[in-house]
């Protein structure tokens, strides 16, 4: 059975991954300005997307923060394909273009993994500015909150500390003179389950693919 969904749908494209939300976004990196037919022209073949130009609709193009670029505001209108199961109706497959449909489980990991591999980068800059701080200080930050870690390391040994992970959650931190715990909660955003990314001591323990 197909579902085609018209009125305010809109697709949110980025590395190759697919987020389906009720607003859509894109940061353009553009030295020069942008018109409305090259920023619809990007997002039609965006992560390898063939949309149609009337499926893309530009409804405002603004300065970006910090950076450069501009931000592009789009509303995509394309049909999704719903199955139903034992536990009720569930969204299959997206269309990214005439005869093109991919599988929203590929989108959703697709996505999933690359903001594990982004969390881990943060992680791994945070576990940097703690081993400055040893090296200088012979110890490990002894604080038991993410904030109260940032309070020793920020500036000096880091100039801009990330405080939550990439799915919007707190990291956790917990440390002594001798050693240290630096957590990400994980897709599941649950703490204390097997998919939390963690480094202890400043070694990656865990890392779900």
């Amino acid at each position: 059975m197909k579902l085609r969904i018209k009125p305010r749908i809109l697709v949110l494209f980025g590395l190759g991954a697919l987020l389906l939300v009720t607003s859509a976004f894109w940061l353009v990196d553009a030295a020069d300005d942008i018109g409305l037919r090259q920023a619809r022209e990007l997002i039609q073949n965006i992560a390898g997307a063939n949309l149609q130009p009337d499926q893309v609709q530009i409804k405002k193009i603004s300065g970006g923060v910090g950076g450069g670029g501009v931000v592009v505001e789009a509303q995509i209108e394309t049909a999704f394909r719903f199955t139903k199961g034992k536990d009720g109706w569930r969204i299959a497959e997206a269309r990214l273009g005439a005869g093109q449909w991919e599988p929203v489980e590929l989108i959703e990991e697709a996505l999933r993994r690359e903001k594990v591999r982004r969390t881990n980068a943060l992680l791994k800059q945070i576990a940097d500015g703690i081993g400055a701080y040893k090296n200088e200080r012979g110890q490990f930050v002894d604080a038991n909150r993410i904030a109260e870690l940032m309070d020793f390391l920020s500036p000096r040994y880091m100039k801009a500390p990330p405080l939550v992970d990439l799915w919007g959650e707190a990291f956790e931190y917990r440390g002594s003179a001798a050693s240290y715990r630096l957590v990400s909660s994980g897709p599941d955003r649950k703490s204390g389950t097997k998919d939390d990314l963690v480094i202890e001591n400043g070694e990656l323990k865990t890392s779900p693919e």
